[in-house]
């Protein structure tokens, strides 16, 4: 290719990124329920959040701030003079969204999504001008660029992105592919994003203004999606299919964000939590190049018949880089989520000389089949009568004393932790919650008896979520058992408010066991979907 084509061409792909046409693109809009559901989740915050949330100039500062870092955190799209036709939101975004007016944050979106289509279009049609990489030279890449200024003019993003290529380019140099391999794969990666980008919908776009500004409350105060809400109900049904594995999207990656106790990919040993997955082939298939695609359109190549094999290709959560790949092969399997449930063993302990028998009750998670308590029936599934079983199967093995496994639970439901203490309590009460307007409720156990008021003790560590300690916080009022833990954690409880078609849950209460002294409330309490992961496979 001629030089005179070459610069024709630059000009004409620098003219297409600074002026993309409005018929290139759909503009998306947001729907009437999403309107109305801004509206009740900012009433939500404002009269229902344990926080006292002020919707003031200062909080619409920080929510358009938190929404530009999610639109572009790296700075690599948008310029400057993109975004101050809706600078008037740093001081305005909280009207808006009590107004449920979104239509100004979807058009900022929607030129992002211009920007970004045209810049993947830009690295395509660099690809097939038959480039060839020449990695010498001394040239150095900004890799976190949270903190650089929005650019001013187009020509700042070229050299960027002329930069980021060729790194795309060396990465995969670095794992012996030639010049042509290399042109392929990128390509393969770059028509990906392409295409996700192409199929973003305005539910895509609401959860990221949400997200923004449920972001600004606290850590643990998030918008789910109904599709969200929905892998909840699986989590909390002990029904899961395919490999085992909780993924959640980071950034233009899919990382494992926990394994299923017992499923498939831990058997394995293959996979561990925070690794990343950069592709995905079947059992006699091409691997497919997953950077930058759906989470939603990843889970389905993972998910596939029980007996057949897929194939992953990881970069370990170790790896210092993303040359550090490997791929591995995992048979799919029904996953009952049954190896989440409660189990017991039973250990001896050699002390003084004599063999003391000890039962031990894991309990990964406090979980119930809402589906089935609501609708009344009898065989419904649940943490307290799991525990109850294995109870019975311990005291039939003459066990001394009983020890209750909480490390690394992650919680669940709060009428879990609460009735499972019924177990070991003689009536009274379990925990007392406060709500943003003071009031105070009493959970407890109204029934008496006891299922076991044999020696026990509780272990928890710095991973046990808050029904952890609301269960172990309990038994050692009531003098029934020992907490041994590694690291204090205390919670806020999460309640679901269900918004339909869409899901809000917030922080709206704090609480304390029976005879403590101060209420609790750095960390989140069962119930809430933000606890939950976005996927699950």
């Amino acid at each position: 290719m001629s030089l005179f084509a070459t610069f024709s061409r630059s000009v004409a792909l620098t003219i297409m990124l600074v002026v993309t046409s409005p018929m290139a693109l759909a503009q998306l809009e947001p729907t009437e329920e999403q309107r109305q559901a801004a509206v009740e989740i900012a009433d939500s915050l404002r009269y229902g959040h344990y926080a006292d949330v002020s919707f003031d100039e200062a909080w619409s500062q920080e929510a358009f701030d938190r929404y530009l870092d999610i639109l572009d955190g790296q700075r690599a799209h948008l310029l400057s003079s993109d975004i101050e036709p809706y600078r008037h939101l740093e001081t305005e975004l909280a009207d808006t969204l009590f107004d449920g007016d979104l239509d100004e944050a979807f058009a900022l979106y929607n030129r992002l999504n211009e920007r970004h289509t045209a810049r993947v279009e830009w690295l395509l049609e660099r690809l097939d001008d038959d480039m060839t990489f020449n990695f010498d030279g001394d040239e150095r890449l900004e890799i976190e660029r949270e903190d650089a200024p929005w650019a001013e003019n187009q020509s700042e993003l070229d050299e960027l992105w002329e930069k980021r290529l060729k790194n795309d380019a060396l990465t995969l140099a670095l794992s012996d592919q030639d010049d042509e391999k290399i042109v392929d794969n990128l390509r393969q990666r770059y028509e990906g994003q392409l295409s996700r980008l192409e199929q973003t919908e305005s539910e895509d776009v609401f959860g990221l203004i949400m997200a923004a500004v449920t972001s600004t409350i606290d850590p643990h105060t998030s918008y789910l999606s109904p599709r969200q809400g929905e892998s909840f109900d699986i989590q909390m049904s002990l029904s899961l299919e395919g490999i085992g594995a909780l993924l959640q999207a980071d950034g233009e990656y899919v990382k494992v964000s926990s394994l299923v106790a017992g499923g498939p990919a831990e058997r394995a040993g293959v996979l561990e939590p925070a690794d990343r997955i950069i592709g995905v082939g079947q059992e006699d298939g091409e691997m497919v190049n997953v950077i930058g695609m759906r989470l939603d359109n990843v889970v389905d190549l993972i998910r596939g018949p029980k007996g057949s094999v897929v194939k992953l290709d990881v970069v370990p959560a170790q790896a210092v880089d993303m040359t550090r790949s490997q791929t591995v092969e995992i048979t799919r399997d029904t996953v009952d989520l049954e190896d989440q449930a409660a189990q017991s063993e039973v250990i001896d302990v050699e002390r003084d000389g004599a063999t003391h028998r000890l039962g031990v009750i894991e309990i990964p998670t406090f979980y119930v089949d809402f589906d089935a308590w609501q609708a009344g029936e009898d065989d419904y599934r649940s943490t307290t009568r799991d525990v109850a079983k294995e109870i019975e199967h311990l005291k039939s093995q003459d066990v001394e004393g009983i020890v209750l496994d909480l490390r690394n639970n992650g919680g669940g439901a709060l009428q879990e932790a609460n009735s499972l203490i019924g177990l070991f309590i003689d009536r009274g009460p379990t925990v007392q919650v406060r709500d943003a307007d003071g009031r105070i409720n009493l959970y407890g156990d109204s029934e008496a008896g006891t299922y076991y008021d044999g020696p026990m003790g509780v272990l928890v560590n710095r991973l046990s979520a808050s029904a952890s300690e609301i269960l172990a916080g309990a038994i050692q009022d009531y003098w029934n058992g020992t907490r041994f833990r590694t690291f204090s954690t205390a919670g806020t409880v999460n309640p679901n408010a269900t918004l339909t078609p869409y899901c809000q849950p917030i922080r709206n209460a704090r609480r304390k066991t029976p005879t403590s002294a101060t209420w609790s409330g750095n960390r989140r309490c069962p119930g809430s979907f933000a606890n939950r992961t976005p996927a699950s496979v």
